[in-house]
C-alpha cells in the first residue's frame, strides 16, 4: 500500500462513514436541501458600481426550513430564518 503523500487526495472507508456521528438540527431534523438566497448589493459597493443581486447558496433544514446556525456563513442569512444550533449525535432525536 502506497504512503499519503501531501496533495493526494484522502480516502474514506465506508465503515468510517457508517460509524460517524449524525448531523442533527436542534428541531431534530437529519435531511437538509441546498437553497439560493439572493444579497442586494448596492452600487456602492458593487465591482460594477450598479446594484446588482448575489445568489447566496444556503442549507436548510427539510423539517423546520431554518439554517442551521453553524451551517450560516459568515452570518449572512438573516437570525429569523436560523435555527439555534445543529447537535452531532449517535442517534436520531426527535
Amino acid at each position: 500500500m502506497s504512503e499519503w503523500k501531501k496533495g493526494d487526495p484522502m480516502r474514506i472507508s465506508i465503515d468510517k462513514i457508517k460509524d460517524a456521528k449524525i448531523v442533527n438540527c436542534s428541531c431534530g431534523g437529519v435531511m437538509f436541501s441546498e437553497k439560493t438566497m439572493f444579497k442586494r448589493l448596492s452600487a456602492f459597493i458593487s465591482p460594477s458600481g450598479k446594484e446588482e443581486l448575489y445568489p447566496l447558496q444556503v442549507i436548510i433544514c427539510d423539517k423546520c426550513g431554518k439554517v442551521p446556525a453553524e451551517l450560516n456563513p459568515y452570518d449572512m442569512v438573516p437570525e429569523e430564518y436560523v435555527a439555534t444550533s445543529i447537535k452531532l449525535d449517535n442517534k436520531i432525536t426527535k
